[in-house]
Formats: structure tokens, sequence, C-alpha cells
């Protein structure tokens, strides 16, 4: 019998869980995989929310991965996801659990801006307010841009 999974990232309480149904006689059942009751360490942070089922892959032995996102991290422009994936089998028993990397933004330039104290700039908040003016329009951060 031919089957479809189907993401339901917002149940049981935001942890997310995936349902595998029958496609094609009438009054067809859908199993629930219980994703936060069989396998608990998915849910890394208790109370959170998780959202496993948000992404769903195809897998080579027959079963299949669910993904949530956990965290998102600003690099610059860019927005790179991080989370944790369940591998499940066929039946919907999960067989283990894949944490993808982290990115990690990659720094742009390294700015070094040297001002003496000869008084030879002046006045002295004109100097800051242009300095912070320009350093305002880069993403400083570890990582990124540093100063």
């Amino acid at each position: 019998p031919r089957r479809l999974l189907v993401g339901a990232p917002w149940d049981g309480d935001g942890q997310g869980d995936v349902y595998k149904c029958r496609v094609g006689p009438p009054n067809a059942t859908c199993a629930k995989a219980n994703l936060g009751s069989a396998a608990p360490w998915l849910v890394p942070f208790p109370g959170h929310s998780v959202h496993l089922g948000m992404t769903l892959l195809d897998s080579k032995d027959g079963g299949f991965v669910a993904c949530a996102p956990l965290w998102s991290q600003e690099c610059g422009t860019s927005l790179f996801s991080t989370g944790i994936c369940a591998r499940l089998d066929g039946d919907l028993r999960p067989v283990g659990t894949i944490a993808p990397t982290a990115q990690r933004c990659s720094t742009y330039m390294d700015i070094v801006i040297v001002l003496d104290g000869s008084n030879s700039i002046y006045p002295w908040y004109e100097v800051q307010n242009f300095l912070s003016n320009i350093l305002s329009k880069f993403f400083i951060g570890p990582g990124q841009i540093q100063v």
C-alpha cells in the first residue's frame, strides 16, 4: 500500500511529530510517530518548542529523517539555522539523531583605526560621531568584522 508522510511541527505542545498515512482507501488511518515520548532525547531543552517534522527527508533504507530548527544565527545579512534531526525507520521507530553543525560566519575584514591625542583633530565630539556613524554600517562581532 502507498503511504504518505505528514509533518506536524506544532503537534504535541510545539514538540512536533510525524504521521504516516495510507493513501487511497476511504477512512484511511494515520499512524503517529510519538517522537516526544518514543525518543525523549530529541527534545534537548524540556519545555521549549522544537517543531520536529518541519522538514522531512527520504532515507535510502526505507525510513526517513524528520528535522526541526532550534535556533538561528545572524551572519551579516544572512541567517543560518541549526537544529536537530531524527532518523526513523519505515515503522516510525526512532533509530538515531543527527545534529547539523552550526555554520560559522566568515570574517569579512579586520579594521584598524588609529587616532592620536595630539589635538590636531578637533572638536573631538565630531570625530567620535564620525567614527560611530561609520562603524554602525558594519556587522561587527565574533567571526565577522573585527575593529
